[in-house]
């Protein structure tokens, strides 16, 4: 019992880390030009509803399918099933769109960002709640377990994230059931391939690429579309500013290295 406790508090502490990590990208970057209340409000909601997400992921699909690839079982208590990952998956997608869709979010403009802050939290708590059954199936702290577990963190809160912000995107954009669609697309593959790399991790290969490619795309299209027109202006003339400030510190530097030292003469 103990030992128990003490994986689920080490496994809170690094599913904030991972969730602090995904925090570090677009969110920061973006500090200042966007309205944060709404973001901080759904990290809150995050927290209480990522639990009841987490709990369905784990009891309803990674559970049994660990049962049907280590156990050996067979009948259909072991097996979630196409129809249950669907269900969970669009469960989660329609949770996600109608805390994005309140009219408090859309007049700040602030459902990509938080929908991703939302994503964060969301994946963090499924980290939590994965990483605990790895520890407790596992029962020792080999290297392929802390591998798995750290990709895990990262990955996942990121992954909920990507495809928060996109829904909130398209959803602030009017294009709620294109929203729910691919949000329910994703999710649905994303559930079972995840669950797949936790017991064969070199599926984190074929994983890993597709979520950088959504982190980009969330960071320079989705996030921008929290933005006001004037907002989006003072951010690009702030970004412009640092490129040339840092133009003129690269040339400072080049000039220096360049001169000749005078205490050797």
């Amino acid at each position: 019992m103990v030992n128990e406790l003490a994986q689920v508090n080490l496994m809170l502490f690094v599913g904030l880390i991972g969730m602090g990590f995904g925090w570090q990208g677009g969110m920061r970057r973006l500090h200042g030009f966007y309205d944060i209340a709404p973001a901080i409000r759904l990290v809150l909601y995050g927290l209480i509803l990522g639990s009841f997400l987490a709990y369905a992921i784990d009891e309803l699909i990674f559970l049994p399918s660990y049962v049907l690839a280590i156990e050996g079982g067979g009948d259909y208590r072991s097996w979630p099933g196409l129809i249950i990952t669907f269900f969970v998956a669009n469960l989660a997608s329609l949770m996600t769109m109608f805390l994005l869709s309140r009219r408090s979010v859309r007049l700040n403009k602030s459902a990509p960002t938080s929908g991703w802050a939302f994503g964060l939290m969301l994946g963090a708590m499924i980290s939590v709640r994965l990483g605990f059954q790895i520890l407790r199936i596992e029962n020792d702290f080999s290297i392929g377990v802390v591998v798995t577990i750290g990709i895990l963190i990262f990955y996942m809160p990121q992954f909920e994230a990507t495809i928060c912000c996109g829904q909130g995107s398209r959803g602030q954009r009017g294009e709620r059931w294109l929203a729910l669609f691919w949000a329910t697309f994703w999710r649905f593959f994303g559930y079972m391939f995840i669950v797949v790399a936790l017991f064969i991790p070199i599926w984190w290969l074929f994983l890993i690429p597709p979520l950088m490619v959504g982190i980009r795309r969330a960071e320079n299209k989705w996030m921008m579309d929290s933005l006001t027109p004037e907002a989006q202006r003072r951010y690009r003339r702030v970004i412009a500013q640092s490129a040339k400030r840092e133009m003129l510190y690269q040339q400072r530097q080049r000039r220096w290295q360049g001169s000749p030292d005078l205490s050797e003469e």
